[in-house]
């Protein structure tokens, strides 16, 4: 049976033929290209969290990963750059975190002396509460949340009751609790 130009759908005819041709040759090439470079596969799992459509290099990257079926010699170097970055600091986090030691004991109450490093909000039904997460001068890791904010980067001195000692992605953790005579930066919160 011969194609009907009269039907209609006539007008995605060759488009989709075109489309597929080039859908082939980008399976081919990235197929070629996973052969022939020990990082492509890496890259390519690193990218496939950014959406091709979406703005910035990692979403370009992917895009252009699956519609050339590789990047230019120019992006894969610059994402191997970025890898290597990545497992550089990796690699220095698991060193430090895995220092990390527990503190005090569990339902007892003690000075701490920390510098927060980052703070979360937590919006809840009773309104929003931080998560501090704080080191002290030996580099292990307090965690506090409640309504309290001291800010990224503070200097911050009280007391406070031990709640638990846990362990998140192999990182020990002291979590506290009820925070008083609390100091900011040398001043009273």
């Amino acid at each position: 049976m011969a194609y009907d130009h009269n039907h209609k759908g006539e007008a995605n005819y060759y488009p989709s033929i075109e489309a597929r041709k080039m859908a082939n040759a980008a399976n081919t090439k990235r197929k070629n290209w996973i052969a022939s470079d020990e990082r492509a596969q890496e890259i390519i799992d690193f990218v496939a969290d950014y959406s091709p459509e979406g703005e910035g290099f990692f979403s370009a990257c992917n895009k252009g990963i699956w519609q050339f079926g590789s990047l230019t010699p120019n992006m894969r170097n610059a994402m191997v750059k970025v890898l290597d970055k990545r497992a550089a600091q990796a690699a220095e986090w698991a060193t430090r975190d895995g220092k990390c030691e527990f503190v005090g004991t569990v339902g007892e109450r003690q000075d701490f002396a920390v510098t927060v490093k980052y703070i979360v909000e937590l919006e809840g039904m009773y309104g929003i509460s931080y998560l501090h997460i704080c080191r002290d001068a030996d580099d292990n890791v307090i965690i506090y949340k409640g309504t309290q904010y001291w800010g990224k980067g503070a200097q911050v001195t009280f007391m406070a009751k031990v709640k638990e000692h846990g362990v998140r992605d192999g990182v020990k953790q002291t979590i506290i609790q009820r925070p008083t005579k609390v100091k900011v930066n040398g001043e009273d919160y």
